[in-house]
């Protein structure tokens, strides 16, 4: 299992998570990335590190990649965000806060110093909005204090199911402003019948965490509306884009695969599959491995390609 690790950053906040940080002298690879991923809703920096067969670990590991699992701003141990001006939204600061702080941290702590020569980001569902937006950041600033190499990105989509239109968001249950979901409903959301080992839903109750109200409501009035023409347009780096056939939030078809790669406009490199008969949480099904070996295989791409840009 990864280790846990508690992180101070520049402006006074706190990133927690947990790391997988192979030595140098186990890598293979003459030039190596640091992968850095972000989670979805209802879940924490576990979610990447689930079980002994349904972790990041395995592939970090028999490559001898750095992986590093961030709890997200309100999640776990990471500090809230604070959404208090009229245009803050929830995808905004998150990604505001990884461009200018967390990736930064990171970098200068578990990249360079282990020899990495790249930033790729590894993103489910929701998380994917303030990955993608810090990517954009990324993108139009001029003074970068970390390299990013490229962007992995699945469970995020532009055209919901037909019943995720008319549903609306869940009410608040713990807090007055957190959702906490029913295990039952939860996991027959996540997890069509056949495509998970029975094993993992054991791990339910303890991967199951509380999620923002505007996190949730963001996706809808914040993410759709904008995410093609403000962020996607910015990205300049590879982009990896996966949709899985079964994913219970949007529609699995290949039109809508090719309509969601098509938005990054000035990516140098855009890859992008649907995942036939996968459902919404595909590193706990039983494509983990495999969806886990494309995301380590497209961030060495993207590692020797930042290189190729160098030399």
């Amino acid at each position: 299992m990864m280790q846990p690790f508690r992180f101070p950053l520049a402006d006074e906040t706190i990133v927690t998570g947990i790391y997988n940080i192979p030595p140098r002298s186990s890598s293979p690879l003459e030039y190596r990335p640091l992968i850095v991923a972000l989670h979805g809703s209802t879940y924490d920096c576990h979610y990447f590190d689930a079980s002994s067969t349904h972790t990041a670990s395995i592939g970090s590991s028999a490559f001898g990649i750095p992986f590093i699992s961030i709890d997200r701003p309100c999640y776990g141990g990471t500090t809230p965000l604070m959404l208090t001006l009229k245009e803050s939204n929830f995808p905004k600061e998150t990604g505001v806060r990884l461009h200018q702080f967390i990736l930064p941290s990171l970098w200068s702590t578990y990249g360079a110093p282990n020899e990495c020569n790249c930033v790729v980001l590894l993103c489910h569902s929701l998380g994917s909005m303030g990955g993608i937006f810090a990517a954009a950041l990324h993108g139009r600033d001029k003074n970068l204090s970390y390299p990013l190499g490229g962007v992995i990105f699945s469970g995020l989509g532009d055209q919901l199911l037909p019943e995720m239109k008319e549903n609306p968001v869940r009410e608040p249950n713990i807090s007055s402003d957190h959702v906490l979901f029913p295990l039952d409903v939860k996991d027959s959301l996540m997890f069509r019948p056949g495509t998970v080992n029975p094993d993992i839903l054991q791990q339910s109750a303890r991967l199951n965490v509380p999620t923002p109200l505007a996190e949730i409501e963001s996706m809808r009035d914040v993410w759709l509306p904008n995410w093609k023409s403000e962020w996607a347009s910015d990205v300049k780096v590879p982009v990896m884009f996966g949709l899985s056939e079964n994913d219970c939030f949007f529609e699995g078809t290949q039109s809508h695969v090719q309509r969601c790669a098509a938005a990054f406009l000035y990516s140098s490199r855009v890859d992008s599959s649907l995942i036939t008969k996968a459902p919404h949480c595909i590193e706990l099904s039983y494509w983990s491995q495999g969806w886990y070996s494309r995301c380590f295989g497209f961030a060495m791409e993207c590692s020797a390609d930042v290189n190729a840009h160098l030399s």
